[in-house]
């Protein structure tokens, strides 16, 4: 539905082909070939093919603007903004506001009662994330767009990068920051003092959560929001992450959103498993790793594919679409996981590389 509103809203004819859900067509050939985790939509345009719906929206708006809208999507400062918020809407808004419209909506139509204590604890979690969605509309028109004056942050100002270095998160934008050669400051946050709950790191992210960026006026969070931010901003500085060409870089998206929901979930549960309950002095849960092991080894099935037929996930170069791989995989090998990536010798060897 996501990428069925953005064709709309951009006016364009398309063709709708149906995929039987119930049948299980998701899970079926030629569908998987074409979106190799089995998750609709799918979107052709000419020899373009993509899956992951936020991917998709991104491609339609760079590819086909709304005529007066294209500076929206050009201007680096505004893409910075539009992302983090596209991000929160990913990461903060679609996983409740999912769970409640399977409890009140899809279990209803199916004849099965709706679980009372989910919807009062999804909706607990909805309620916090409009409360920031109405503090940030008393200043903003939309969420994503950021109304008055924009400016370029001023090159010689330096960065500040709120987090921690133990936050894979924040892991993410250093590495960004240093493909790029740029300078920064750290400004560390103590998560274990839950100083990233105080106002005035709240005043910088308002969900509470590393990192945070600095840039002259101009404040984002969402790791991966920043990095492209970072890579869009500074395109001439260091090494290219993003591509120029609107149809490689809808393919880059692709993959950055596969992280993002299929690669990131998985290794996140296996890294605390296996590195930083050790590091709390707590046990790990044997059956959560196994569990996560069999899911991980999914996705890089789907990966050793994709690289038996590209240098990298993300195209014929690094990208974002790697580097957002980085923090998590440089923990799981030095941990159990890596027979994972040793068993797959196309992802292996990227893994080593990175």
């Amino acid at each position: 539905m996501r990428a069925l509103v953005s064709l709309f809203d951009h006016e364009l004819e398309f063709e709708f082909v149906p995929v039987d859900l119930k049948a299980g067509d998701l899970k079926k050939e030629p569908f998987l070939s074409l979106s190799p985790f089995g998750q609709d939509p799918i979107f052709e345009d000419g020899d373009m093919i993509l899956f992951e719906s936020r991917a998709i929206m991104r491609c339609i708006s760079h590819l086909y603007p709304k005529p007066g809208k294209e500076q929206v999507y050009m201007e680096p400062k505004m893409q910075g903004i539009a992302a983090a918020w596209i991000d929160v809407e990913d990461h903060q808004f679609h996983p409740p506001a999912s769970k409640l419209i399977s409890e009140l909506v899809y279990k209803a139509k199916n004849g099965q009662p709706a679980n009372e204590a989910v919807v009062a604890e999804e909706e607990a979690k909805l309620a916090r994330v409009l409360d920031v969605y109405e503090e940030r509309l008393i200043d903003s028109k939309f969420l994503g767009v950021l109304i008055g004056k924009t400016s370029r942050p001023s090159l010689s100002a330096t960065m500040k990068v709120h987090g921690s270095v133990m936050s894979t998160a924040a892991q993410r934008v250093f590495a960004c920051l240093n493909e790029k050669e740029l300078e920064f400051e750290f400004v560390p946050v103590d998560m274990r003092s839950g100083e990233h709950k105080q106002p005035h790191f709240l005043s910088l992210n308002p969900f509470g959560q590393v990192p945070a960026l600095q840039d002259g006026d101009l404040t984002l969070f969402e790791s991966r929001a920043i990095s492209q931010y970072i890579a869009h901003t500074y395109a001439d500085k260091g090494n290219q992450l993003i591509c120029q060409d609107p149809k490689k870089m809808a393919i880059l998206s692709v993959w950055m959103e596969v992280e993002a929901h299929q690669f990131d979930p998985v290794a996140s549960k296996l890294c605390f498993e296996l590195l930083y309950k050790s590091m709390f002095g707590m046990k790990t849960d044997d059956a959560v790793v196994e569990e996560n092991e069999a899911k991980l080894a999914k996705v890089l099935d789907v990966y050793e594919a994709r690289l038996a037929h590209s240098k990298y996930i993300g195209g014929d170069c690094f990208t974002l679409a790697d580097l957002h791989h980085l923090p998590n995989t440089q923990i799981l090998m030095a941990t159990q996981a890596k027979k994972l990536f040793d068993s797959r010798p196309h992802w292996d060897e990227k893994a080593v590389a990175l």
